[in-house]
């Protein structure tokens, strides 16, 4: 099932709501040209005992807790309060732009080295045309997943930050097998639109977030059943996520 919210810390919501019809917490893999790896309430509390405090009383059973947190969250800092709050058991974060610094262990965070600094990609957005074209194909992605020692649970949670796509080529990837097999495999797909950041990082002119959007959902809805990969052994979804 796929959820979309605007900005990407109210996904937060989605996350919850999909915790509490399991008993187990999944893991979280998200796909964000930024890192979003700040500590949650960093910048709405006014210490840090104070900060702690929030954190404690969040309770994602409770969609009150949730409201209450949404409404003092800032971007960057829900992943960490995802994980403090039993949300989700690990983030993995395939991102553009790395960021100094993670306020939680359980964050791990992988990066395309080749992408640009944020200031070069603006001044010269098309020289990188085929480093945004390749951000879903398969080998792209088998090495962020190899580099993070990620295999996906059954029903994982797959999260796109819109703005990780500044091409509409890049949701048509010449080999996008192993997307296909990351969507089958997802129980919850959370889809925040950014469009303002989309508007300012975006490499051809007639993209948005909501022509993404679109595509995205023309794709998800040729996803066949998940059950084939769902039965997989641990020894065969090393093959499909990490071999080429």
């Amino acid at each position: 099932m796929i959820r979309v919210v605007a900005s990407h810390h109210e996904a937060l919501a989605e996350w919850a709501r999909y915790r509490r019809t399991r008993e187990e917490a999944p893991s979280l893999l998200t796909f964000d040209h930024h890192t979003d790896t700040l500590p949650a309430f960093g910048r709405a509390a006014a210490d840090e005992a104070t900060r702690l405090r929030m954190v404690r009383a969040f309770d994602f059973r409770s969609e009150s807790s949730v409201a209450e947190a949404l409404a003092l969250l800032r971007h960057d800092e829900q992943i960490d309060l995802a994980l403090r709050g039993g949300v989700v058991s690990r983030s993995v974060i395939v991102a553009h732009a790395d960021h100094p610094g993670c306020a939680n262990e359980r964050i791990r965070v992988v990066c395309d080295r080749s992408w640009p600094d944020l200031q070069i990609l603006l001044n010269d957005p098309e020289q990188f045309r085929p480093l945004a074209e390749r951000v879903f194909e398969s080998a792209f992605l088998r090495d962020r997943l190899a580099e993070a020692e990620f295999v996906p649970e059954a029903g994982f949670i797959f999260d796109l930050d819109l703005d990780y796509l500044l091409v509409g080529r890049a949701l048509v990837p010449e080999d996008g097998e192993l997307l296909r097999n990351l969507l089958g495999r997802a129980g919850l797909v959370t889809v925040s639109l950014e469009a303002e950041w989309v508007k300012l990082l975006r490499i051809d002119p007639g993209v948005s977030a909501e022509s993404l959007l679109a595509t995205f959902r023309e794709l998800y809805e040729t996803i066949p059943p998940a059950e084939e990969m769902h039965n997989k052994s641990s020894k065969n979804l090393k093959e499909t996520f990490f071999c080429r």
